[in-house]
């Protein structure tokens, strides 16, 4: 918030990438939600279709669009691409933010963040796991295994093996595990995610 308030003091366009975070991934509709100031742009892809078909949207604000308004030619944003308004992603689209809307979803966002707290309360034992978050339905932790952390910590592919051979598909971001679970997994999906995970961590660590 105090970044995008200091990029607006010095006229800087701010784009928020909610590809990830939008449609209730951390605990509101959007991140930027919990915030007082507000981007110019906003992103949004994947979550508009649940996944199912390719849409993505680039969401402006008026004082952005109206800096294309121009009856000169060279002021337009000559843009478009091969999934432009497709008439079956935006099907899909309309009937995804139908079920992210309902009241079955939004208490599944609660639930999901509860077992998540649960799941916290085994992992914060484990001398190698460090800077454990939570928001909403994202939980994100870091392992150290005595390597520099980054994107190519070579924890991610253990891990991601590990988990991929006993049926759940977790893919870290180098050393960071995150457990990014669709709205509609079950509490026993959820704990064998748990269980796999706890496994892999115990085994690898």
């Amino acid at each position: 918030d105090k970044l995008l308030s200091i990029a607006k003091q010095h006229g800087i366009v701010c784009v928020a990438d909610e590809v990830m975070t939008g449609f209730g991934r951390t605990g509101k509709p959007f991140a930027i939600d919990y915030l007082q100031n507000k981007p110019d742009i906003i992103c949004l892809s994947k979550c508009l279709t649940g996944g199912f078909l390719p849409l993505s949207l680039s969401l402006a604000s008026n004082k952005i669009y109206q800096s294309f308004v121009s009856a000169d030619y060279k002021h337009t944003l000559y843009h478009g691409h091969s999934f432009t308004a497709n008439p079956l992603g935006c099907a899909a689209s309309l009937a995804s933010l139908e079920i992210t809307n309902s009241p079955e979803t939004f208490k599944n966002w609660e639930r999901i963040n509860t077992e998540h707290q649960n799941f916290i309360k085994q992992i914060e034992k484990l001398p190698a796991i460090e800077n454990i978050r939570l928001l909403g339905t994202v939980l994100a932790f870091e392992v150290n295994n005595n390597e520099q952390a980054s994107y190519f910590n070579s924890f991610k592919v253990d891990f991601k093996n590990y988990c991929f051979e006993n049926g759940v598909l977790l893919r870290p971001l180098g050393n960071t595990v995150y457990i990014l679970p669709p709205y509609c997994i079950t509490n026993e999906e959820l704990q064998k995610v748990y269980t796999v995970c706890l496994e892999a961590l115990e085994k690898l660590t």
